[in-house]
């Protein structure tokens, strides 16, 4: 083979794949389709890496020229093609490659390129030793480590920027600095070999590295490592192994996907229970940042969830679903920020995926964890059906996209009618119908005209019907602070899921924010079914604080089951406009008396139509 690039052949989707994708699923030759249009972009971007390393002088400061690498890189292909194709395709490479290109493209930047371009390095030589080539090439060294992707990482001097690697064939490798020589053989306490979990079940396999030295394993951008512990390999091991068990015993066709498409995780540090980190990017198809999990079948959602991220990541690599406008946001029930329409699609596809892993878990689920089971179920099949509602009504999706989006549909309305529990589907109601209060008092922003309007017409004691028309257009932050929207579900969680553990929380309700940040003692009470008790806290807690939105929202769920009462319209529909009057009669100096809460919630109820508590509006908002 030549020094031109890898083979590139054209990419193309079979409409049968397509399909089986827009169902949420995806079956080995559908993932198989995705893997040869990633191999494609990648190769794509390689290539306009070159380019622009040849043209530029300083692209590789110390390190032999781009073309060199390449060179050793196609000689360890033409030697081993599998290997050097199997590096390539590594998570990482294509957040590097992706991420290099952006630098190179632009401008502002002042520290030197040439550490990130020398990944390119790493990759021709980690190929080239896998290969069992002889060579030699210098590599960069960050933060005392060097990397050979798959090979393993070499501890280094702090101050080495450079490595050099020395190859004799054979499986006979060195890394040199001036100052140490670290062989790359078990028993060279520099030298650190992958960490690789394979697990089985059922006859389908998972194998995954959990990447914790490499630069660019983080979604984010180049990460300095953060090595891991035995123990904390022996947790992931136990945890992947009973996950994957379950997921091939209930679920063998997500099962194969996932075994299918990922390559890779990133342990980041966990949060609090039933608050998992996770996330994945269209530029890093197969590899998954993740928190530990609170248990394997936290994790085994979490692979759900991503491998659709995955998914569809992949697919709009290759077709375009929707055409955003970057002026518009949109609500997700399962972020805090509003979201562009790329990301609600992306949450939606994801949700459809656990919408159905919770459909067939509950089925299997032990009898104490029924009743959590059919809440996360009921919760997010509602919560998504209405998000993809949303999209189909946005009059921004393409012909695929539409296509996309009513197949999906499709399939979750399949379920919309199969039975919970009558408390599983009020704890899911409740969740649903607060979150998106919450969501819309944090991020909804008014005019302040329209602040001063409403609390004019509250001042004179007309009705409020004729202010609320009068609302011009809102607007959402784009950037909101942090909100914590989901505290109460959460409590909720603990309470369906670990009862013992929520009762401890009880028995401590003034400390509850501890273990639950954004949770207080009326929300303990709330869950717990105290209703009146709730009502008094959270007047209590806007006696102390009237623009609390968590509490203005905490009094409306205490009257969640009247959905007709002016109070739960005002607080659970458009909190936004309680807020606007209490802003409105602040603006007149901080002496404003500040009405009472029920009052000012049936004042703007009363003004207000029927409207569902939670629908989602599928114009989006433009941003403040």
């Amino acid at each position: 083979m030549s020094s031109d690039p890898l083979p590139l052949g054209p990419t193309r989707l079979p409409h049968a794949h397509f399909h089986a994708l827009a169902t949420g699923a995806g079956d080995d030759q559908s993932i198989a389709a995705l893997w040869r249009s990633e191999r494609s972009w990648r190769l794509i971007v390689l290539r306009a890496l070159l380019d622009i390393c040849a043209d530029r002088a300083d692209a590789c400061g110390p390190l032999a020229p781009a073309s060199d690498a390449w060179d050793l890189l196609v000689r360890a292909y033409d030697a081993a093609p599998e290997i050097t194709e199997d590096i390539l395709a590594r998570p990482q490479v294509g957040s590097w490659a992706a991420h290099t290109l952006r630098r190179l493209r632009t401008s502002g930047d002042p520290a030197p390129s040439w550490p990130d371009v020398g990944y390119l390095h790493a990759l021709a030589a980690a190929s080239a030793v896998r290969a069992g080539l002889s060579f030699e090439l210098d590599i960069p060294a960050r933060h005392g480590t060097a990397v050979l992707p798959t090979v393993g990482a070499a501890s280094v001097p702090p101050e080495a920027d450079v490595v050099r690697v020395r190859a004799h064939g054979g499986g006979e490798v060195d890394l040199e600095t001036g100052a140490r020589t670290v062989r790359c053989r078990a028993g060279d306490p520099d030298w650190h070999e992958p960490v690789v979990i394979e697990v089985r079940a059922g006859g389908t396999g998972l194998r995954v590295e959990l990447l914790d030295r490499d630069l660019y394993r983080d979604l984010r951008g180049p990460t300095p490592p953060d090595q891991l512990s035995q123990s904390e390999i022996a947790g992931w091991r136990a945890d992947l192994a009973r996950a994957w068990a379950l997921l091939v015993d209930e679920q063998p066709g997500p099962a194969e996907a996932i075994g299918g498409i990922v390559r890779t995780f990133t342990p980041v540090p966990s949060r609090e229970r039933f608050r998992p980190l996770s996330a994945s990017g269209t530029e890093a198809f197969g590899g998954i940042l993740l928190s530990r999990p609170d248990d394997p079948l936290q994790l085994a959602v979490t692979l759900v969830h991503e491998s659709q991220h995955q998914k569809l990541g992949a697919l709009t690599h290759l077709l375009t679903l929707c055409e955003a406008d970057g002026r518009l946001r949109y609500y997700a029930p399962w972020r805090d920020d509003p979201r562009p329409l790329p990301g609600l699609l992306q949450g939606a596809y994801a949700f459809a995926g656990i919408t159905q892993f919770w459909r067939v878990h509950r089925q299997r689920a032990a009898p104490g964890q029924r009743a959590a089971a059919d809440f996360e179920f009921a919760l997010w099949r509602r919560q998504t059906l209405s998000i993809l509602r949303a999209l189909a009504g946005s009059g921004r999706l393409t012909g695929h996209g539409q296509r996309f989006v009513d197949t999906l549909s499709a399939e979750l309305t399949a379920c919309q009618d199969e039975p919970v529990s009558v408390a599983a589907g009020d704890v899911a109601h409740a969740a649903a119908v607060d979150h998106h209060a919450l969501w819309r008092g944090h991020n909804i922003v008014l005019d302040p005209a329209d602040h001063d309007a409403l609390a004019a017409a509250w001042r004179r004691g007309t009705p409020a019907a004729d202010a609320v028309r009068a609302v011009g257009t809102a607007k959402v932050r784009a950037e909101p602070p942090v909100g914590l929207l989901d505290a109460r579900a959460v409590l909720s969680r603990y309470l369906l899921f670990d009862p013992d553990a929520f009762n401890r929380l009880a028995a401590q309700p003034d400390d509850v924010g501890a273990t639950v940040a954004g949770a207080t003692a009326a929300d303990l009470a709330l869950v717990a079914g105290d209703v009146e008790r709730a009502r008094a806290d959270y007047l209590g807690e806007l006696r102390r604080d009237p623009f609390s939105v968590h509490g203005w929202v905490g009094l409306g769920l205490a009257h969640v089951d009247q959905p007709g009462d002016p109070v739960t319209r005002a607080l659970l529909g458009r909190p936004e406009l309680v807020l606007a009057v209490l802003h409105g009669l602040r603006s007149r100096g901080p002496a404003a008396v500040i009405p009472d809460p029920l009052e000012l919630a049936g004042w703007i109820g009363a003004g207000l139509g029927d409207r569902e508590l939670d629908s989602a509006d599928p114009a989006g908002w433009p941003t403040a």
